[in-house]
């Protein structure tokens, strides 16, 4: 087990370094001069734009500036944001706690929904309420989160007036965004678990138990579920990664003072260093969870150590 962790952390550790690179040099393609940001993008002197470009180490090679900014990231440091002159930590720890809401309640509402309608599908293969399933996980990986915030907003809070569309005014404003958000997830966790659970379903032991007269569901609690859940766990340690990119857009639509949001602001503005630190955090957060995947599915699995 202390080798199989010991393996997964080196990984990680390779992964995120060579994400550095990747990260770093795609944020200085983008066009733009980034003194000129730091400047308010407004005309100033060549001799001006030259002293901001040596402040900020902006004249030395590429490589120069990418390693000051690694050592930097390893001592925890994310540099400073050019646009508001305020260190990147700050600025993301501020917009932590909206992001966080949303993305703890999206998880509840997909992974949810997604685990008990895909195991329940599972068990009326063919029928109504499996095409039904099925139905709505190809809707949900077809539509846009634009174009279904667009219409929850305008159904449920202009419309109906049920919840809130914009704000964080109170717990409800966040169930609009979270369930815009989530239905992407929702999709593909409901096809993996009716997948899984279809398979474990005529497994030779389940046939046994089920010829024992055991109750279909106990037969699904000890038998069926817990082996399928090995690769539902694998996709909710991919899918924290992708909920981190989706909120800048969910946020964006429901105008909610989030992450998001300022990473959005960060793009228009061409604030490397926020977009840089924004993107590295997401990735750090993305291996954590994926290594935390990995032991929980050689825990469910015992079978995994071996392999």
């Amino acid at each position: 087990m202390g080798h199989l962790i010991g393996r997964r952390i080196l990984g990680a550790a390779a992964t995120f370094i060579l994400s550095t690179l990747v990260v770093f040099g795609a944020a200085f393609a983008l066009p733009g001069d980034p003194a000129r940001v730091i400047a308010g993008r407004r005309t100033v002197p060549e001799a001006t734009l030259r002293a901001i470009r040596i402040k900020y180490h902006l004249d030395e090679t590429l490589p120069q500036q990418y390693l000051r900014w690694l050592g930097g990231l390893l001592r925890g440091d994310f540099g400073q944001s050019y646009a508001s002159r305020r260190p990147v930590t700050d600025i993301l720890v501020e917009a932590l706690p909206v992001t966080a809401k949303l993305l703890g309640l999206t998880l509840v509402v997909e992974l949810t929904g997604g685990a008990v309608l895909g195991v329940l599908a599972a068990g009326r293969r063919g029928g109504r309420f499996d095409s039904g399933v099925l139905a709505s996980c190809v809707i949900g990986l077809a539509v846009p989160a634009f174009v279904l915030g667009a219409v929850v907003q305008d159904v449920f809070g202009v419309r109906w007036r049920i919840l809130p569309v914009a704000g964080t005014s109170s717990t409800f404003a966040y169930v609009l965004p979270a369930c815009t958000l989530a239905v992407t997830g929702y999709a593909v966790a409901a096809r993996v678990m009716r997948s899984q659970a279809m398979t474990h379903r005529s497994e030779p032991h389940v046939v046994v138990a089920r010829a024992k007269g055991v109750s279909e569901g106990a037969i699904t609690r000890r038998h069926v579920v817990r082996n399928a859940l090995i690769p539902f766990v694998t996709f909710v340690g991919l899918e924290i990664g992708t909920l981190a990119g989706g909120s800048i857009v969910t946020e964006r639509i429901f105008n909610l003072p989030g992450v998001g949001r300022v990473v959005a602001r960060a793009i228009s503005q061409r604030d490397n260093a926020l977009i840089i630190g924004f993107t590295m955090a997401v990735i750090a957060v993305y291996l954590v969870v994926d290594l935390l995947a990995d032991l929980v599915a050689v825990v469910l699995d015992p079978r995994l150590r071996v392999q």
